[in-house]
């Protein structure tokens, strides 16, 4: 079916895709976290200690006897950032699309 004989691209890219974005959006954030923070499949997977994960790092800094907290905190806050940089890039869309289904009439 031709829409003011727009090709199957177009239709896609101007109809269906803004659509998507705030679904796209909060599928990315959510995967990005999922991935950023995976803890024990690189816990069971990683035995080399040179290609370990951050999450892998964090937790040798806790010790048995005593625990090295300001780089616990150092290392957490290096964590941290680049999923505060993702959500500020994707935050309109979430928005959106927490908010697409709430408003009423």
């Amino acid at each position: 079916m031709q829409v003011d004989g727009a090709s199957a691209w177009t239709r896609y890219a101007r109809l269906a895709l803004p659509l998507a974005r705030p679904a796209l959006a909060t599928a990315t954030i959510f995967t990005f976290l999922n991935g950023w923070d995976e803890y024990p499949i690189a816990l069971t997977l990683i035995s080399d200690p040179g290609s370990r994960t951050l999450p892998l790092a964090i937790a040798t800094f806790q010790g048995q006897n005593a625990t090295q907290w300001g780089l616990v905190f150092a290392a957490s806050l290096i964590a941290v950032v680049p999923v505060i940089v993702i959500f500020l890039v994707f935050q309109r869309q979430f928005v959106q699309g927490l908010t697409a289904g709430a408003v009423k009439g």
